[in-house]
């Protein structure tokens, strides 16, 4: 197993940070960074003084960047490859726990990509997640373009991805396919009864909130988000 750090942007939501973490704890994972966008949910407050895990703490709601805008990255990645991942991106139940090892043999198979990550599961979203049609029309690109047997070029940024080098470019990426899938959990939310933990997440949320957590998606980024799956 390739043991590269692993970099978590974590911002109140616990329990897809809990499944994400048991399967790399499952995986043999051992360097993982906990990069907390200042969370406040109790129950996430409490977790992180108690994980065994190491804690950057950010002082504030830095976004999903935080890994490097925080400096997490360049103080504990220098030189090395590494993943950034947001905490609920979790792999298939079918995912081979080599997953990382794997990433870097594609890494080192195409000098010309600078990341590597899981493709994403949109063959199986709930009709009970509102936003389910915006979803697959955004990710639907991202499955058409396989340069190689399982390997799709497709932008990829803070979906579970191994970098080549702390300031490697979010593109050229490529994306990998079964059985090297995971799933994005919010996606399978039923929108119409949300969790404790979600209703939390939204009401102490800020511009950096992510549509997909939210029960129907703004007008101005409607219009954004329509723009940019019509210029595909």
């Amino acid at each position: 197993m390739v043991e590269v750090p692993i970099f978590i942007v974590v911002r109140d939501m616990l329990s897809p940070l809990q499944q994400l973490l048991a399967w790399l704890e499952r995986a043999g994972h051992e360097r993982i960074y906990l990069v907390d966008n200042e969370s406040t949910y109790p129950p996430m407050v409490e977790f992180l003084a108690a994980t065994p895990h190491t804690v950057v703490s950010c002082g504030w709601n830095m976004g999903h960047r935080s890994p490097w805008l925080s400096g997490a990255v360049f103080e504990h990645a220098d030189g090395e490859q590494y993943v950034v991942t947001d905490p609920d991106i979790v792999p298939d139940e079918d995912c081979p726990l080599d997953a990382v090892s794997h990433f870097a043999e594609v890494l080192s198979a195409h000098p010309e990509v600078q990341r590597v990550g899981f493709g994403l599961h949109i063959d199986d979203l709930p009709d009970h997640y509102a936003p389910k049609a915006d979803v697959i029309a955004w990710e639907s690109p991202f499955w058409q373009n396989e340069v190689a047997p399982g390997l799709f070029s497709a932008p990829i940024d803070t979906t579970f991805a191994l970098a080549r080098v702390p300031r490697a470019q979010a593109m050229p990426s490529l994306r990998t396919g079964p059985p090297y899938v995971a799933r994005h959990l919010p996606w399978y939310d039923n929108t119409a009864e949300p969790t404790e933990e979600l209703l939390y997440y939204r009401q102490h949320g800020d511009r950096a909130l992510t549509h997909w957590t939210r029960p129907s998606i703004p007008g101005r980024e409607r219009r954004l988000l329509d723009r940019q799956i019509a210029e595909r």
